[in-house]
């Protein structure tokens, strides 16, 4: 379970232009990323309506993009786009965290903004990395210490809504750490980007004997 009904929420709400924005600005750094590898086919896990996603598929058409996301109200949105857009890489299936059932395997997973809403957030991160192929990388950013600061004083008292939605992150229950991350996988995870202190992205590279 998550803290909110995430199909309810894409049912009802548009992504804000700063988070279209950012994911754009996110799509531009996993491509300049790829352009330095040999990557087959990629996947985002908490696609939701899949900005970064849809900017990547038109960038690389040679390469297939998955997006996964709980919410069938998004996949169907972002369906209808693909259908619309002839976007011919690009796919979307319902699936969730923390234990994915999709049996495929990638050369790139990210997970983006995502794991702040995940309970188990050891086994979920252990399931993205299961999905990865031998040799690619897992992209992700995850709930820490500052975040929950930062959080704790941006929500007001009286929006009961966003204290649902980060209910985990507030309380700490699935704060997490780089250290920790490095305990789960066993493998040392590498900043990718960050754009605060509280927002750090890490990726992380399979072995190819794993």
């Amino acid at each position: 379970m998550t803290p909110i009904d995430w199909n309810e929420h894409w049912a009802l709400h548009e992504e804000p232009e700063g988070a279209t924005q950012f994911a754009v600005e996110m799509a531009e750094r996993v491509g300049r990323f790829i352009d330095e590898r040999d990557v087959r086919d990629a996947a985002d896990f908490g696609c939701g309506l899949a900005t970064t996603l849809f900017e990547l598929a038109g960038m690389y058409p040679s390469i297939d993009f998955f997006g996964f996301d709980i919410a069938e109200s998004a996949i169907r949105e972002n369906r209808e786009r693909v259908e619309e857009g002839g976007h011919g890489n690009l796919f979307f299936e319902m699936d969730s965290l923390p234990a994915p059932k999709t049996l495929r395997r990638f050369d790139l997973v990210f997970c983006f903004s995502t794991l702040h809403y995940i309970k188990d957030i050891e086994e979920a991160i252990r399931s993205l990395f299961r999905l990865v192929n031998p040799g690619g990388h897992l992209i992700l950013n995850y709930p820490n210490l500052y975040s929950k600061k930062a959080k704790e004083k941006e929500i007001l008292p009286d929006d009961g809504y966003s204290r649902r939605r980060f209910s985990l992150l507030l309380s700490g229950e699935n704060v997490t750490s780089q250290r920790k991350i490095r305990r789960i996988l066993g493998v040392n995870p590498r900043k990718f980007y960050s754009s605060k202190m509280y927002n750090i992205y890490v990726i992380v590279r399979k072995p190819r004997s794993g």
